[in-house]
Order: C-alpha cells, then structure tokens, then sequence
C-alpha cells in the first residue's frame, strides 16, 4: 500500500483502537479470568454474519441480504435518471472443527440477483440471476481463558466455468458496490487466494474482534485489452458487541475493503482515482440468541463512497441465521 497513503489512516486507526481497547480491558479480564470455573469465553460468539471464531460444534450461518442503490454509468457519469437498482444475495456458508478449538475447515457459496434500470448505456437494465464461485478455508485459533484469541488461516474461491451476458455483469457490478469484500465469489474464471489474520478479546458481556486479510485474484481467461491479470484488495473488518441481556446482543460492524490495483479512472475521474479504491460500511446489529440458533438484523451503511463510484449510494438490510450442530469430530460434542 506504500503508493496509495489514504489507506494507511483507515487502517492505523482501526490497529490503534483495537489494541488500545485490549491493553485497557486486560487487567479486568485477568481478575475474572481467577474466579471463573467455565470456558464459555472461549466460545463467545462474533458478529453474526459469520461463525463464531472459536466453537466445538459444526456451524452454520445463513445470510440474505436486500438493497436499493442509486446507479451510475461510470463511462459517461450521469446517472440513472433517480430510479433505483435492486439487489439481493443469499450466502450461506458452513464451518466444522477438525481439532476442537483449534483447527477449522469451511465452505461458502452465495447467490445473487439483481434489478437493474434502464440507463443511458443501450440495451442497459433488466433483471437476472447469478451464481457465485464456492469458498474454501482453513484455519487455526489460539485462545485463552483471559478472553484473549488470535489466529489465521487461507480461502480458495474456486471458480466456475462460464462466461457473463451483459445483463449479467450489470448484476455484478452491483454486487460489487454494495458487497465489494465477496467480489472474489462473482468473478468469471478467475481464481482467489484470501489468507487472512483474526483477533479477538472478550471481556464479560463485551467481544471485541477484528479480521484483516488480503485478497489476490488471478484471472484464467484470455482477457480483454482493458483487464489485469491479477487483482489485490486488501480487507478490514472490526466487530464491537455487548450482550445487553442474556438471550440479546447489539453490535457494530464496519468493513472495509480498499482495491490497490484496480482501474478506478474514467472520463470523469482520471487516473490515479484514488478516493475510489476504498469501500467502507457501517453495520448495526442486533442478535436475539436461544439454545444453539442465533437470529440477527443489521442494517449496510456506506460512508464512503462505494468501490469504484458504481453507484452513488445505497442502504441494505440483512437477516442472519446462525446454528449449531454437535459434531462426531469433538469427543465433548455433547456436553454444554
């Protein structure tokens, strides 16, 4: 990131309050860690768009995610005469420890749509459906009584073999604008590496949690004059919840996504474009929590302005569905 600086303040930001929220709650996380008999902090749950980041059970989680977006023809930037594109994507992805607490492996695939307007592009707008290229992980976690954990692992998104109509790629540019972290999953032939890097501290009814990866694309296909046959985007996502009550919990996400070498010049814009490498949005949450089923809403907030000015603004609502099933692989399975 040395020659895109905007980035770093996001980043060093995100870096500096996290671990100045660690250093502050450890001395109290040590004194209840003395009295406590029980591991729950162990496996204290995260955001719910994703499992948990330690758990002894296989896990699930559901997302399905609606949204309105006001689009932009980025080659002539005029703007679709104020009617509005509507996108929908459902994601599910399933995760089961191969040693418990430990070692982890995953798997994720996500349908899209999308209704797109009729813009001053010809033959432009209409509505379709696409099917995203499976994920894969692994990964490992070392965790402490003290609340403290920190881990790591890779994804591989696999791509599928095809080719995108026009109308299409209408519908993936505006997956990419609302959802620019799951790009890699609606890429046609190009294959993603997505080693990542976890932190987490909790500390009685707060977790704090954070994921910084990077994302490195290639594409498999004879590709056109104006592609790259590589592609790198680094990713940050931070997590702060609060169990309010016992069956309930708030949260606050924010995600960022910052493209480092994507083309993000136009006629309008020329290169280098640097304001629109970054995609930043805010989610609240809020979580109710039963035996081993979750149910969470969250609302998607850009504030910035999304990845590549494809649309100027848009606003989403998501629900999540994360659940547990005792899993062969932990001999505690069935034990709380």
């Amino acid at each position: 990131m040395g020659t895109h600086s905007s980035s770093r303040p996001a980043f060093g930001a995100a870096w500096a309050i996290f671990a100045g929220a660690m250093i502050w709650l450890a001395p109290i996380s040590l004194a209840r860690a003395q009295s406590r008999e029980h591991l729950e902090v162990l496996d204290a749950e995260g955001p719910p768009s994703r499992p948990g980041l330690s758990h002894r059970h296989l896990e699930g989680n559901i997302e399905v995610l609606v949204a309105a977006a006001e689009p932009t023809d980025v080659t002539s930037i005029e703007p679709f005469d104020g009617q509005l594109a509507w996108a929908y994507a459902t994601r599910w992805q399933v995760e089961a420890p191969i040693a418990p607490r430990r070692w982890y492996l995953g798997l994720a695939h996500d349908l899209a749509a999308a209704s797109v307007p009729t813009g001053p592009t010809p033959g432009s707008g209409g509505s379709t459906l696409v099917l995203g290229n499976p994920e894969l992980w692994g990964r490992g976690l070392w965790s402490s009584e003290l609340g403290l954990a920190a881990g790591g692992g890779c994804g591989l998104v696999v791509p599928v073999p095809r080719t995108f109509s026009d109308l299409e790629q209408e519908v993936v540019r505006a997956v990419r604008a609302i959802r620019p972290w799951d790009y890699g999953h609606f890429q046609d032939l190009t294959v993603t590496i997505r080693p990542f890097f976890d932190l987490r501290h909790v500390i009685g009814p707060v977790t704090l949690q954070m994921r910084q990866g990077v994302d490195l694309s290639l594409l498999l296909r004879d590709r056109r004059q104006t592609e790259s046959r590589y592609d790198i985007n680094a990713l940050l996502s931070l997590y702060g919840g609060v169990r309010a009550l016992s069956w309930l919990s708030l949260g606050l996400e924010v995600q960022e996504l910052y493209a480092l070498t994507a083309d993000v010049s136009s006629p309008g814009c020329p290169a280098p474009c640097d304001e629109r490498r970054a995609s930043v949005a805010l989610s609240p949450i809020v979580a109710a929590h039963m035996d081993r089923i979750t149910l969470g809403a969250s609302v998607l907030l850009p504030l910035s302005t999304p990845l590549r000015a494809e649309v100027d603004s848009f606003v989403a609502g998501r629900l999540h569905l994360n659940f547990a099933v005792p899993w062969q692989g932990d001999p505690r399975a069935g034990r709380r």
